[in-house]
């Protein structure tokens, strides 16, 4: 099993691989490879063409292409073979300009949210095929972003929107350290976090000294 550089700037190297050791090891165990990338429009191709049962939202448009460099953003892919088995998307992007564009597409009532000081990285995409849940590749994908925001691109904060049911999910599965009430959408069916059923949307975010603390105490996840 190994890692596949697809990136064109983003190269999780041999360094990246002793760092991060354990993680890997966790997929390559299970017959994994990891594949990291920039290819925006095969993510949303890949995603458009599950069924609404396999992936209940509409693909997020802060991964279209167009608004995705591959300076400060990828794409994370795990695959048995040439199949997809799970995914995830990560970009630099300004909390208040997230905010600001989410307000333009979704009509409903935001709370002020203070994350802190620091470059914020947009998380979002993430899906396991059915077959693959319930086996902590979700979780393990999201530390792996995790690592490569704050190690390769050196941004301070990680931040994800998510339906207000899946706080403790964000909390204690991924390992965010926060958890707020973003918005309440009349609407719902936010791209990527939410379906029309979803009304109240929050944020959770993690710095990347908190999560450097984590990081240690979450190791035996990979073995265990």
């Amino acid at each position: 099993m190994a890692i596949i550089n697809n990136h064109s700037k983003i190269n999780l190297d041999a360094g990246f691989q002793s760092d991060h050791s354990e993680l890997l090891q966790f997929f390559f165990n299970q017959g994994l490879n990891v594949e990291i990338t920039d290819n925006v429009t095969e993510l949303k191709t890949f995603l458009e063409s599950l069924s609404d049962e396999d992936y209940p939202y509409n693909f997020d448009t802060a991964f279209d292409n167009g608004r995705f460099s591959p300076e400060d953003g990828f794409i994370l892919y795990l695959k048995n073979g040439n199949t997809i088995v799970s995914t995830y998307a990560a970009k630099s992007l300004d909390k208040n300009i997230f905010v600001e564009g989410m307000k333009l597409i979704y009509e409903g009532t935001y709370e002020n949210v203070d994350l802190g000081v620091g470059q914020t990285c947009y998380s979002s995409c993430q899906w396991v095929s059915k077959s693959h849940r319930g086996k902590k590749f979700g979780m393990c994908l999201d530390h792996l972003k995790k690592n490569i925001i704050f190690d390769k691109i050196d941004n301070i904060i990680n931040y994800a929107i998510h339906k207000e049911t899946f706080k403790n999910y964000h909390l204690n599965g991924l390992h965010y350290s926060n958890s707020k009430k973003l918005a309440t959408i009349p609407n719902g069916d936010v791209g990527g976090a939410g379906e029309t059923i979803d009304k109240v949307y929050n944020i959770a975010w993690i710095s990347k000294d908190e999560w450097l603390i984590k990081r240690n105490e979450v190791k035996s996840l990979y073995t265990s």
